[in-house]
C-alpha cells in the first residue's frame, strides 16, 4: 500500500518534473518527506481507489489531504533540483 501511495505523490511531482534534468529526478524524490507524504494519504479511501491491478486516479487524487502532502515537500530542495545545470 505504502508503495502506491509513494508513487502517486511523485506522480503529482511530474510537472514540476518536467522542468528538471533527468540527472536532477533523484534530487526531487529526495524533496519529499516520505513519512510526511504517507501521513497525507487517508488508507481507507486510497485501498477503495486501488483494486487488483487498477486504480482509481480520481478517488487517490481525493485520498489525499492535499495541504499535509504540500507540507511533506521541502520546495528549498525541488528549487535547488530545478536550478542545477544539466552535464
Amino acid at each position: 500500500m505504502n508503495k502506491r501511495i509513494l508513487q502517486t505523490l511523485i506522480l503529482s511531482l511530474l510537472p514540476i518534473a518536467g522542468t528538471a534534468s533527468a540527472q536532477d529526478l533523484g534530487k526531487l524524490v529526495e524533496a519529499v518527506d516520505t513519512d510526511k507524504a504517507v501521513q497525507s494519504v487517508d488508507t481507507d479511501k486510497m485501498t477503495e481507489a486501488v483494486s487488483g491491478d487498477s486504480v482509481d486516479y480520481k478517488k487517490a487524487y481525493d485520498s489525499v489531504d492535499k495541504q499535509k502532502a504540500s507540507e511533506s515537500v521541502d520546495m528549498d530542495k525541488v528549487k535547488e533540483a530545478i536550478s542545477t545545470p544539466s552535464e
